[in-house]
């Protein structure tokens, strides 16, 4: 690590509640002792140059949440958390990341999707925004409008907006597309729609889509940020997604984005693998 790394302001951020991160942590802050550390629970918005995250996906949400309308540090991640798709190291490797990073880093952009509730800001989202009926028993009716042209109306669950990030997660549950990082979308896939031809459905990044919850609507529901915060939806709300311009910054091993994301598919989700019976 050269003398210029060796002064960067860093802020750390495990998984909650996790005390075995605790470790980890305390090896980072003694390998690089010149830096700046600051720990997610004590962040006050200070100037940060790097975020070092030790969890999984959720950690990850939990970083990009502390950046909302700016744009973020570059974030090395380490995986500790139940799947981590979005980690790009390991935490045994940890010490040779560190050791060898050099500026500029190779960075992969993450786009990021923000949503207004009736005309406010509310959030902008790494993953997705989940539009449900919440505890309600009824199913809730969205209209659903791409730059303010009605296109159509979903009755169910609920709704996903999701980026191309998030298509590995809720988005991939519901039945979503797998979509690479560089593809420039939003996927909008419905939570079970009374109807068999409603399929999901792949935008452009840069429309305004906006979801109103339609009057004669028997249930109301919420809006879910990232799985981070929630928001009450109710009758003639309207929620527009729009993409951000703040996207979040992987610091990534050069050459080998599009490589670690079919890997990633095929060990963690076992993308198309076939079933077996076990021989005698």
């Amino acid at each position: 690590m050269n003398q210029q790394l060796k002064k960067l302001a860093v802020l750390l951020v495990s998984k909650k509640k996790d005390h075995t991160c605790l470790p980890y942590m305390q090896q980072i802050r003694n390998q690089f002792p010149q830096h700046t550390y600051l720990i997610d629970d004590d962040y006050k918005n200070e100037p940060v140059d790097l975020v070092i995250t030790i969890g999984g996906d959720g950690t990850i949400l939990h970083a990009s949440r502390m950046f909302q309308q700016i744009q973020t540090p570059p974030f090395v991640t380490f995986g500790k958390g139940t799947l981590g798709f979005m980690c790009m190291y390991s935490l045994r490797d940890q010490y040779e990341v560190l050791k060898s990073l050099q500026s500029p880093y190779n960075i992969e952009l993450k786009k990021r999707i923000q949503g207004s509730l009736n005309g406010q800001y509310v959030y902008t989202a790494l993953n997705d925004f989940f539009i449900t009926k919440g505890n309600s028993i009824h199913v809730v009716c969205l209209d659903i409008y791409v730059n303010d042209m009605f296109v159509t109306q979903a009755r169910g669950d609920g709704l996903i907006i999701s980026t191309p990030t998030g298509s590995t997660a809720y988005c991939l549950s519901a039945g979503g597309p797998l979509i690479q990082n560089r593809v420039p979308c939003i996927a909008l896939v419905p939570i079970c729609p009374l109807s068999l031809s409603f399929r999901p459905l792949i935008l452009p990044l840069d429309v305004k889509i906006s979801i109103k919850m339609n009057a004669n609507s028997r249930g109301e529901g919420v809006v879910i940020c990232d799985g981070q915060v929630q928001y009450d939806f109710k009758r003639n709300d309207c929620f527009d997604i729009t993409p951000s311009q703040n996207d979040v910054r992987f610091v990534v091993s050069p050459g080998h984005q599009d490589l670690d994301w079919v890997i990633k598919l095929q060990r963690m989700l076992n993308w198309n693998s076939r079933f077996q019976q076990p021989r005698d």
